[in-house]
């Protein structure tokens, strides 16, 4: 900055050099790396506000709102818009139509910032109502003083935009998020420039109504002028796959192409003796070579058809031969073998424009249209007096109107027809509508020049001598060939010719000559012709290229360090690069600081999704202020897009400036089955550093996944209904139970539960199972006594007292999320033994309240209520009996999966002895432990020696032992051997097996139905978990995973039978309770009136003796009367 205060201070600047990228010739717009094929596609379509003398500028075009329309100046440059006059709320607004197709468009403007715009000020662009564009132009540096405004410098900023844009209409608009008056902030417009992209065959890029774009004009090669095409004697072809073959040629499947049959009649060697003249005879026309009578080549411009052996016009091709009026390519279906033909009922045609309709039909628009009215007078025909009312004779009459006129009174045109404009009592036709009307040559819908149409009249290509309807007619010069009808030049064929100015056959840059044109060689100070001079300071000419010197200890741009040495281990290598594991500040001065890394790790797969995790070796940053989840890019390898879904879900995102402990999980869905593993590509494109600014090693890591569990919606359909089935069973079951229990069988009830909890931990066995099993397990929820208390009790949600932390498990139970902490799982066996505590108590209680009810005297008038409490008394005194050490033990045993589970599973996690909580943990598994085993010894020690007693009997009284040894030991592998698959499985079928041969065994004629539900159950585990094995990991590989699932109906079959054979048990249980019941009720009812009629007998013989007793007593009395009376009268 200049000091006012020092006179003395001054600047200057010498031996200045501007260099200019030229965009190749033809180009309107370009970029440093297009090439003259690149950039020629780009056509500008609308320009404004680009006059630099300021009474020349002119501001029609674009609609200025909320600010002031008239041009302004701002230090000699026109502009719209300006300081003081735009600002907050301006909308700057063009509504472009009729835009010729493309496929993109591409905006340039020049921008002036004037006055205080801040950090939260945007510049912003829509077209079509989509935000393209959403700038902060803040940061940029503002190098000119106040040209504009009066307190802040201002900047000219360059936009330029390209986006994809294909429909023929664009509303553009300019906006800001300016949010102070126009005083304080403002800005102004100039230089707006809108170019649309055009396809351009040849440019291996399929865009718009080309079918196919190989980059080459080679016939039968798939792919001609941008349409598909067959090999050559190919009959039938689909999007350039040879089908089938003419007649005469043999179609070669493995590689889809027709080779020419040669049938020979003689030798070959004996054709050449006796005939080595190629003439035709008789003649053949244009054709060049004959053998045996038969053309084998044509002349150019002509084919060999292969049906008649003759001689064809190429048609077709886009070129327009000698004899061609048109080529198909272009001008089908108005095309005809090669000449250009009218629409029907033509009579009067001249290369493609009627001039004359058949009778019946009126010519409009180049079409002949059928009338009502026959002999009307055509529009091509003057209407004189002869024409009368418009029916005439056969001829062509001259008339008075104009030819196009729709609507003439008295020789004055009113309207004229569709696509013509009214302009001095003539009917002019529209040129651009894309439409050839009698008067024009051509109509591209542009007025691109050189283009083959200009202003609606051919326009012939540039050094072009013979020019036919605006198709170039010459043969190229050499190192010129026809692309598009245009002789161009081709950059890279080793010959130099128009424009080019070198040709070094490569596309390498910075080596002399790069697009054909000169270049210096990269840090390359002084050139001429490609070939350098002088290098730029810290580099050495050699061989026309400029190398940096390494180990002279000044950096040059190609060098990343330069500590004066050549020796690596220090930082810097002996290629002057940066080592891994080391920082160079300033390029010299290297401290040893460990790159972070990134780490991917597979988690687990749950149904058919499969998760995993991204995260650092350690803490990392950004240094840009971006939001980094959108810089990961996942994708599967090999693998089509539209096959997959992949989410990404922060942990901890990446901060700005803050080292954190970066971690993200990604859920990958993969909705098709893969014979192989899957390979998930993790790619960053934004750089992570570490707290020391050392840059991550890794930027790309790849993730083997599993084979992914997908399911067709009919499976998921059929596993649902099968588990539906084994909800209703296991409810029924249940309900059924309940009213046993009732009914007073509560045995059976523990029995089935205990029997039926060995399906849920099935679910534990860490293999693969197909989703449909994952399904069906879900309802092995309602078997286990855990998952039962809990929803019985909701203790979950509802008793916060009792929560407690959660501990993750680890494989299989991680997968359910099977808390590890014991205490989580025992806290409903303490309060389910609190609840028949406290029953137990209630009912000793009741008992002696009802005894001291049946001693008070205030109760002894009521005899009817007394019995009533001391029928309840007896009931209550029955229950109380039955709940002895017998029962504690049936309880126990009814929850032993659980409890085992819970123990076993405590003890192999991990533990925290510095936190009280281990120990009690610890403490409630040992306990539970102990009283298992307890329970063990005391059955064992409580049995008979074997040689005293019956075989049978021994393994009865020891079957309670049993079912808690195998519980142990399916839970012990369960847990112990979770990470070992193979050897899991092997072991429960050993165990499983062990147990079904001993239940086979204990025949016990007693309890039949008992014997028959085991054997039932157990074979149904034993072929389960033996079939397991198909899902073994290193088996995957070999089977497909629709056979996985056919495997897993059978097991779910498996389940699902034990389940509803229990179910018919439990019926005909209850219904032989019931049926008992009513027998016994029968029963004592028929009793009860036995009873009564043997009392009424017997109190009817009672009074017959009473009757027959008095009759006695009163003639006994009687006699003993007249005997006194007859002793009295003897005295």
């Amino acid at each position: 900055m200049y000091d006012y205060l020092q006179i003395k201070e001054s600047w200057g600047f010498k031996n200045f050099k501007l260099f200019l990228y030229l965009c190749p010739p033809g180009c309107l717009v370009c970029i440093q790396s297009d090439s003259e094929f690149d950039c020629k596609s780009w056509v500008l379509t609308h320009t404004a506000y680009t006059e630099i003398d300021y009474t020349l500028f002119i501001t029609d075009g674009w609609t200025i709102s909320y600010g002031d329309v008239n041009k302004q100046q701002c230090f000699m440059i026109p502009t719209i818009c300006g300081n003081g006059v735009c600002g907050k709320d301006t909308v700057v607004s063009l509504n472009l139509i009729n835009i010729p197709t493309h496929s993109q468009m591409k905006i340039k403007l020049k921008y002036l910032k004037i006055d205080s715009w801040e950090v939260s000020d945007y510049f912003q662009l829509k077209v079509d109502g989509e935000l393209k564009l959403d700038q902060q132009l803040s940061l940029f540096d503002q190098y000119l003083y106040g040209i504009c405004g009066s307190t802040q410098k201002d900047v000219f900023i360059n936009i330029e935009i390209t986006f994809p844009h294909s429909i023929s209409s664009a509303r553009i608009k300019i906006l800001n998020t300016l949010d102070q008056g126009f005083s304080d902030e403002s800005f102004g417009i100039r230089d707006i420039q809108i170019f649309i992209k055009q396809s351009v065959c040849g440019d291996q890029v399929v865009e718009l109504q080309e079918e196919c774009d190989d980059g080459n004009l080679f016939p039968f090669d798939g792919c001609f002028n941008c349409m598909f095409s067959c090999v050559d004697g190919c009959s039938e072809c689909r999007d350039m796959i040879c089908l089938s073959c003419y007649e005469g040629w043999i179609y070669l499947e493995y590689e889809q192409i027709c080779e020419k049959e040669i049938i020979q009649e003689y030798s070959i060697i004996t054709i050449l003796e006796i005939q080595t003249q190629f003439d035709c005879f008789p003649p053949i026309d244009n054709c060049q070579v004959c053998l045996l009578g038969k053309c084998i080549l044509c002349q150019n411009d002509f084919f060999l058809n292969q049906f008649n052996s003759k001689c064809e016009q190429i048609c077709f091709d886009q070129i327009n031969s000698y004899y061609e009026l048109c080529d198909e390519y272009q001008l089908q279906p108005f095309c005809n073998r090669c000449q250009i033909k009218c629409n029907d009922h033509c009579l009067n045609c001249n290369q493609g424009i009627c001039q004359l309709c058949e009778n019946d039909f009126i010519l409009e628009n180049n079409y002949c249209i059928k009338i009502e009215k026959v002999n009307l007078c055509q529009p091509q025909c003057q209407c004189q007096n002869i024409c009368g009312n418009q029916i005439a004779l056969y001829t062509l009459e001259e008339c008075v109107c104009d030819l196009y006129c729709e609507k003439c009174q008295d020789g004055i045109c009113y309207q004229c027809n569709n696509y013509f404009k009214l302009l001095n009592n003539q009917c002019i036709s529209t040129c651009g509508d894309l439409i050839v009307q009698e008067n024009e040559d051509c109509d591209d819908g542009n007025n691109i020049e050189f283009d083959g149409c200009f202003y609606c009249q051919y326009s012939c290509p540039i050094e072009c001598i013979k020019c036919e309807q605006g198709i170039c007619q010459d043969k190229c010069l050499p190192g010129f060939y026809l692309i598009n009808n245009i002789c161009s030049t081709i950059c890279g064929d080793s010959i130099i010719a128009g424009n080019e100015q070198c040709e070094d056959n490569n596309i390498q840059e910075f080596d002399g000559c790069y697009l054909c044109q000169f270049q210096c060689p990269l840090n390359c100070e002084e050139c001429i012709n490609g070939i350098c001079f002088n290098c730029n300071f810290g580099f050495k000419l050699i061989e026309n290229k400029c190398n940096n010197v390494c180990g002279d200890g000044i950096m040059s741009n190609q060098e990343q360090c330069d500590d004066g040495n050549q020796e690596s281990g220090d930082g810097c290598s002996q290629t002057c690069q940066v080592e891994i594991d080391w920082i160079c500040n300033q390029g010299y001065d290297c401290t040893f600081v460990k790159y972070p890394n990134l780490k991917c790790e597979y988690m687990m797969q749950k149904n058919q999704y499969q998760y995993a995790q991204i995260k650092f070796s350690q803490a990392v940053q950004l240094l840009s202020d971006i939001n980094y989840q959108d810089t990961i890019e996942l994708s599967i390898i090999d693998l089509n897009q539209t096959l997959y879904a992949i989410t990404i879900k922060e942990i901890q995102s990446a901060q700005y400036q803050v080292t954190t402990d970066v971690e993200y999980i990604v859920q990958i869905e993969i909705f098709t089955n893969l014979p192989n593993h899957p390979i998930l590509e993790v790619k960053l494109t934004e750089q992570l550093f570490s707290a020391n600014l050392a840059p991550l090693v890794n930027m790309v890591d790849y993730l083997q996944l599993n084979q992914p569990n997908y399911t067709t919606d009919q499976q998921i359909y059929i596993a649902q209904t099968v588990q539906m089935i084994s909800k209703i069973s296991v409810k029924s079951i249940y309900a059924i139970s309940i009213i046993l229990i009732l009914l007073g069988n509560i045995l059976s009830f523990w029995g089935i539960l205990d029997a039926l909890q060995q399906q849920s931990y099935l679910k534990f066995i860490n293999v693969l199972y197909p989703q449909t099993l994952i399904i069906y397990f879900q309802s092995s929820e309602l078997i286990s006594v855990q998952s039962l208390l809990n929803s019985i009790t909701d203790l979950n949600k509802k008793a916060k007292l009792l929560q407690f932390p959660y501990l993750e498990s680890y494989e299989k139970f991680q997968y359910y999320e099977i808390n590890a902490d014991i205490t989580e799982g025992f806290r409903t066996e303490i309060l389910v033994s609190l609840t028949l505590l406290l029953g137990y108590i209630c009912s000793i209680l009741l008992e002696r309240v009802i005894s001291i009810l049946e001693l008070s005297s205030s109760l002894q008038g009521f005899p009817k209520f007394i019995r009533f409490l001391q029928r309840q008394q007896r009931k209550l005194n029955l229950y109380i009996r039955k709940i002895d050490i017998s029962f504690i033990k049936t309880t126990l045993l009814a929850c032993s999966w659980d409890l085992i589970f819970m123990s076993l599973l405590e003890l192999y996690s991990d533990h925290d002895f510095s936190y009280y909580r281990s120990y009690v943990r610890l403490s409630i598994t040992f306990v539970i432990l102990i009283i298992i085993i307890t329970l063990i010894l005391s059955q064992i020690s409580g049995v008979t020696p074997l040689k005293k007693q019956d075989l049978n009997q021994f393994w009865l009284q020891k079957q309670p032992v049993f079912l808690l040894i195998k519980k142990i030991s399916i839970i012990s592998i369960l847990v112990f051997y979770q990470r070992e698959q193979i050897l899991q499985t092997l072991l429960m079928t050993f165990v499983n097996t062990f147990y079904l041969i001993y239940i086979i065994n204990m025949k016990s004629t007693e309890e039949f139905q008992f014997y028959i539900k085991n054997i039932i159950m157990e074979t149904s585990l034993t072929l389960f978990t033996a079939s397991t094995f198909l899902n073994w990991d290193i088996l995957q590989r070999y089977l497909s995973y629709n056979f996985i699932i056919t495997i897993s109906w059978i097991q779910m079959f498996l389940l699902v039978s034990v389940l509803i054979s229990f179910l018919i048990f439990e019926l005909y249980n209850l219904f032989y309770l019931i049926k008992r019941k009513i027998n016994k009720l029968i029963e004592k009812r028929m009793s009860k009136i036995k009873s009564n009629e043997q009392k009424q007998s017997h109190k009817t013989n009672n009074q017959i003796q009473k009757a027959n007793l008095e009759f006695q007593q009163t003639i006994f009395q009687r006699v003993t009367f007249l005997k006194d009376k007859q002793i009295q009268i003897q005295k």
